[in-house]
C-alpha cells in the first residue's frame, strides 16, 4: 500500500513537472512573438504615414487643373508688366507724344509780326504850292522764315520714327517679360511635382535602409547588402537636395521678375 501510494505521488509530480515545461515555452513563444511584432510595428512606424502623405501630395500635384494654372500665370505676366522697367518704355512713350506735340506747334514761334506807323500830317498847310503825302499811313508786316519751317517739319519726322520704335521696343519687352515670367513658373511647378515624386522615393529607400539595419542587427544581411542600402538612400537624399535648390533658385528669379514674394501673388 505504501509502494502504491509512493507511485501514486511520483506520477503526480511527473505530470506537474511536464504541465509546467509546456506552459514556460508556450509563454517564451508568446513573448517571442510580441517582440517580432513590436519590431515590425517600429518599423511601419517610421515612413508609412510619411509615404501615404507624399503618395497623396505627388498625385494632387500631377493632377492640378489647367485652368487654375493659366489664372496664375496670367497673374504673375500682369505684375510683372507693373514693374519699373517695363514702366520706363511707357514714360519714354509718352515723351515722344509730348516732343511731337511741341514740334507740330513751334512754327508758330518763328513767325514775326511788325507794325510802323506814319506820323505824317495828311492835312493840307494853307500857304503851300506843293506838298508831297506818303501812304499808307500803317505799315504791317509778316516774317516767315521758310527754311525753318521746311527743318521743324523734319524734326517732326524724326520724332514720330522714334516714337514707333520706341513702341516696337516696348511690345518687344513685353513678350520677354512674359516669356521669362511662363518660362520660369513652369519649370516651378515642374521641380515642384519632381520634389514630391522624389521624397516619396526617399521614403521607399528610407523604409527598405531601416529593414535592412535590422536584418543587418539581427545578423540575417550582411555587410555588402547594408551599405547598399545605405548608398541608395543616400543618394536620393542627394537628388533631393540638388531639386530643393533648382526649386529655389527659379523661386528667386520669379521673385525678382514680379517684385513680390510669390506667396504674395497668390493671395
Amino acid at each position: 500500500m505504501k509502494n502504491f501510494n509512493a507511485t501514486k505521488q511520483s506520477l503526480l509530480l511527473a505530470l506537474i513537472f511536464v504541465a509546467a515545461s509546456g506552459l514556460h515555452a508556450q509563454t517564451s513563444r508568446l513573448a517571442t512573438t510580441a517582440s517580432i511584432v513590436q519590431q515590425n510595428q517600429i518599423l511601419a512606424d517610421t515612413t508609412p504615414k510619411k509615404t501615404v502623405s507624399n503618395q497623396s501630395t505627388a498625385q494632387s500635384l500631377i493632377s492640378s487643373t489647367t485652368d487654375e494654372d493659366t489664372i496664375l500665370e496670367n497673374r504673375l505676366v500682369q505684375l510683372a508688366l507693373a514693374q519699373p522697367n517695363y514702366e520706363q518704355t511707357m514714360h519714354q512713350q509718352k515723351i515722344f507724344e509730348y516732343q511731337l506735340k511741341k514740334q507740330r506747334s513751334a512754327w508758330l514761334n518763328l513767325l514775326t509780326l511788325s507794325t510802323t506807323y506814319n506820323d505824317q500830317s495828311f492835312s493840307k498847310p494853307a500857304n503851300s504850292g506843293t506838298t508831297a503825302y506818303v501812304y499808307p499811313k500803317y505799315f504791317i508786316g509778316v516774317n516767315i522764315p521758310l527754311g525753318l519751317i521746311a527743318l521743324n517739319g523734319t524734326d517732326v519726322k524724326i520724332t514720330k520714327e522714334s516714337e514707333l520704335i520706341a513702341k516696337s521696343q516696348q511690345q518687344e519687352l513685353a513678350k520677354q517679360i512674359k516669356a521669362s515670367v511662363l518660362i520660369n513658373y513652369k519649370e516651378y511647378k515642374a521641380n515642384e511635382k519632381l520634389l514630391a515624386i522624389q521624397n516619396q522615393v526617399v521614403d521607399d529607400e528610407q523604409a527598405n535602409f531601416l529593414q535592412v539595419e535590422q536584418k543587418f542587427k539581427d545578423g540575417t544581411a550582411t555587410l555588402d547588402a547594408y551599405n547598399e542600402a545605405s548608398k541608395k538612400y543616400n543618394d536620393e537624399q542627394v537628388k533631393v537636395i540638388n531639386l530643393q535648390l533648382q526649386q529655389d533658385l527659379i523661386r528667386v528669379e520669379l521673385e525678382r521678375l514680379i517684385g513680390r514674394k510669390l506667396e504674395d501673388a497668390f493671395k
